[in-house]
């Protein structure tokens, strides 16, 4: 970045109050610009910690769910097992 005002200062000599005006101008406009960017470098990078934080946390409770899945399937194949044995004792005791 120094290159340019260097080369800015070799032509201020030649050049007008309001081309110096501008150039400075310019100058603040392009570092306000760069600590911007750096700024939004920086909450970027502090945003994808958190999701990466946030994706481990999820990924711990993998085997918790998969643990409820299997005692709710467990619940729910005893339940419709257990029901039509249930109906065919019935049968039978009223086919006697």
């Amino acid at each position: 970045m120094s290159e340019p005002l260097d080369r800015d200062n070799e032509l201020s000599g030649e050049l007008q109050e309001s081309d110096r005006y501008f150039l400075e101008q310019r100058d603040l406009v392009v570092q306000d610009i760069n600590q911007t960017l750096d700024s939004i470098l920086n909450n970027l990078n502090g945003l994808n910690i958190s999701l990466e934080n946030f994706i481990a946390v999820g990924k711990e409770f993998e085997s918790v769910s998969e643990l409820w899945k299997t005692f709710y399937a467990g619940l729910s194949g005893t339940d419709g097992s257990a029901a039509p044995a249930k109906d065919i004792e019935e049968t039978g005791s009223n086919a006697d």
